[in-house]
C-alpha cells in the first residue's frame, strides 16, 4: 500500500508531514475555532430546550446535565469555561452545521439537527462506560459510578429518546418530508451502532477476526454517526443528492480513518497523554485493527501465529508488542489511516463546500487525526 494520498494541492503523506501540516495536526486554526465556539452554544441550546420539554424536578435531567458537562458531582450549573472543559468538543454536531453552511444553507436553523447527533454520541458514551467499565470520562466520574448502573442505563436511554425530540424541532424551519427524512438518516445510524457494538463485544478475545468484519464493525460503531451528521447537515443545505452523498461519504471515510487512529492509540499511545496503559485494548480483549492485521499476517498453522496467540490469550502486553513489531503492523495500520483519509477527503472536494466553511472541516479532520489522546 503507497505512503502518500492525492490531495487537492498536491501529495500528503499523512505521517510524513510538512511543518504546516503538523501544525494543522496540533491544533485548530483561529478561523476554525472561532466557528467551532460560536456554534457549540446553538448545540448546547438545542439539548437544554429538549431536556426542558420534559419533567424538570427530575434528577434524571440533572444527570443527563452532569454527563453532558452542564453540571457538577452535586448537580450545581457550572461556569460557561467548566462547561465547554467537561462537556467534550461537539465535534459531530459542529460538523452538521458546518456542512449545512458549506453547501448554502443556514447554519443556525440547522443546529437541532446537529444536537440530535450530539445527544446520540452521548447517549453511547453512557452505555459505553457501563458495558466496558470504566469509572471515568472527560477527567470526571462516569454516571454509572456516580449514580449505579440501573440509572445511569436509564439516563441514556431518556437522552437516546431526547434525539426525536431534537429532530422535530427542525419542523418549525423544514418541511415535513425533510424532516421525516432526517428522522430516517439518524435512526438508521443508531441502527448501525448498536451492531457495530454488538460486533465489537462479540469479538473479544477471539482467535480469529478478518478485517472484513473489522470494517464493518467500526463502520457501524464509529463511522455510521459522523456519516450521519455530514449527511443530515448537507440534506437541510442543499437539494443537490451527489452534493448530500458525496459528504455523507466523507462522513464515512473520516469516521473510518478516527477510528483507526484510535486503534493506534489503543495500542502505542503515551499513556501520560491518554491516560491509560500501553497496550490498554489488549488488556480489555478488544480486537482493534492491529490485532486483526497480526492475526492475518501470522496464520493460526506458523510459528509466529502460534505465539501471537497464546500471548493475546494471556493479555501478554509486551509479548503481543514484541511481535506487532516483527509483524509491521504499526507502520500498516498508519497507512490505513491514511488512505481512508485520502479517501475521505477526495470525496469532501467532490461536494464542492463552500468556504470558510470546507476549510473548517478540513481542518477539523486533521485535527481529529493528529490527536494524541
Amino acid at each position: 500500500m503507497g505512503r502518500s494520498s492525492r490531495f487537492t494541492g498536491g501529495t500528503v503523506a499523512l505521517f510524513r508531514l510538512s511543518p504546516f501540516q503538523a501544525y494543522l495536526m496540533s491544533t485548530l486554526t483561529a478561523t476554525t475555532a472561532s466557528l467551532i465556539e460560536e456554534r457549540v452554544p446553538w448545540l448546547d441550546a438545542e439539548m437544554e430546550a429538549c431536556l426542558a420539554s420534559a419533567s424538570r424536578d427530575l434528577d434524571l435531567y440533572r444527570w443527563a446535565g452532569y454527563h453532558l458537562g452542564w453540571r457538577d458531582a452535586e448537580l450545581r450549573e457550572m461556569s460557561p469555561a467548566d462547561r465547554r472543559k467537561h462537556g467534550g468538543k461537539r465535534l459531530r454536531g459542529v460538523l452538521a452545521i458546518l456542512t449545512c453552511e458549506a453547501v448554502g444553507g443556514d447554519g443556525k436553523a440547522s443546529a437541532a439537527a446537529g444536537a440530535a447527533v450530539e445527544l446520540v454520541h452521548n447517549f453511547s458514551l453512557v452505555h459505553d462506560d457501563i458495558e466496558d467499565n470504566d469509572a471515568e470520562r472527560r477527567h470526571r466520574p462516569t454516571v454509572w459510578k456516580l449514580w449505579g448502573v440501573p440509572h445511569a442505563i436509564n439516563a441514556g436511554s431518556n437522552l437516546q429518546a431526547m434525539v426525536d425530540m431534537a429532530l422535530l424541532r427542525l419542523a418549525d424551519r423544514y418541511p415535513a418530508e425533510r424532516v421525516i427524512e432526517c428522522l430516517r438518516v439518524l435512526n438508521h445510524a443508531v441502527v448501525l451502532m448498536t451492531e457495530g457494538q454488538f460486533l465489537d463485544m462479540s469479538a473479544e478475545d477471539a482467535a480469529e477476526v478478518s478485517l472484513e468484519n473489522y470494517l464493518r464493525m467500526i463502520g457501524g460503531k464509529t463511522a455510521a454517526l459522523i456519516a450521519a451528521a455530514l449527511r443530515l447537515g448537507a440534506l437541510l443545505g442543499s437539494e443537490d443528492e451527489a452534493r448530500v452523498t458525496a459528504m455523507a461519504e466523507f462522513g464515512h471515510g473520516f469516521g473510518l480513518a478516527f477510528q483507526c487512529q484510535d486503534d493506534f492509540l489503543g495500542m502505542w499511545g503515551e499513556p501520560a497523554v491518554t491516560g491509560k496503559p500501553v497496550g490498554s485494548d489488549l488488556l480489555q480483549g478488544k480486537r482493534s485493527l492491529p490485532i486483526v492485521h497480526a492475526l492475518e499476517a501470522a496464520p493460526a498453522g506458523s510459528a509466529g501465529g502460534a505465539a501471537l496467540r497464546l500471548a493475546l490469550a494471556a493479555r501478554d502486553v509486551p509479548a503481543t508488542l514484541d511481535l506487532l513489531e516483527c509483524l509491521g503492523t504499526r507502520t500498516w495500520v498508519r497507512e490505513q489511516v491514511e488512505e481512508h483519509t485520502a479517501r475521505a477527503l477526495a470525496a469532501l472536494e467532490r461536494a464542492r463546500p463552500g468556504e470558510p466553511y470546507a476549510e473548517a472541516i478540513r481542518n477539523i479532520t486533521w485535527y481529529a487525526l493528529g490527536r494524541d489522546s
